[in-house]
């Protein structure tokens, strides 16, 4: 055990509080000495506090911007991602591809927030993306954007959410988000964006999500 503090409390005794490791939190246990001799003693076991388990978006039900479902083709229905799936290989969303220009593609989850969720915390958002070609990205404007919507009685209201994030060539990594969580409650109805926006100067690149998810 560890000592974490030690006083003087009244008629001359001596209060210490000691703690230790054990799986899945800490033991406290407080001292009372008086002439070296033990006169009383408690312990309190505090968990470790679990984090919120993170839940992944399903990617076969995104829809358009309009809440249209996709199809294996970019840009039908227009603006949205499309879905490409390769069984027992790989499940993506993907862009259009470029042409020496810019294209902006996007994906619509509906969800309810989950029991586990704390009332009022933030909520992360990880969104696993990807830009494949061999065109000339620019780079600063080559981004995933993240939005999300309480939407109450078919009345949606825009939450903060942290900065768009440039996108990895050729090699896929975690893009983090966080959005503000005051007033959000579990069981709130809310809607998630994602927006994909590549631009090449030159030649052609394609954008990939690979997987998109919430920690609630």
């Amino acid at each position: 055990m560890a000592l974490v503090s030690k006083q003087q409390i009244k008629d001359g005794n001596e209060l210490a509080i000691y703690s230790q490791a054990v799986p899945g939190g800490t033991i406290y246990n407080s001292l009372i000495m008086s002439g070296g001799i033990a006169q009383g003693n408690a312990s309190i076991f505090t968990p470790i506090a679990a984090a919120s388990p993170q839940r992944f978006m399903i990617l076969t039900n995104a829809k358009s911007e309009l809440g249209i479902p996709l199809t294996a083709t970019a840009g039908t229905p227009a603006g949205a991602v499309g879905i490409t799936r390769v069984e027992g290989t790989s499940l993506q969303l993907v862009g259009e591809t470029t042409t020496a220009n810019a294209k902006t593609n996007a994906a619509v989850f509906e969800l309810n927030l989950p029991d586990t969720y704390v009332a009022g915390s933030n909520i992360p958002v990880t969104v696993n993306a990807v830009v494949t070609g061999a065109g000339t990205l620019t780079a600063a404007s080559t981004t995933m954007t993240v939005k999300m919507f309480t939407e109450v009685n078919g009345v949606e209201a825009l939450l903060p959410v942290t900065a768009a994030v440039q996108i990895p060539a050729t090699i896929a990594a975690d893009l983090s988000f966080t959005v503000t969580g005051t007033n959000l409650v579990p069981g709130q109805r809310v809607i998630l964006e994602l927006y994909l926006l590549v631009t090449s100067s030159a030649g052609s690149n394609t954008g990939f999500i690979n997987s998109a998810s919430i920690q609630a």
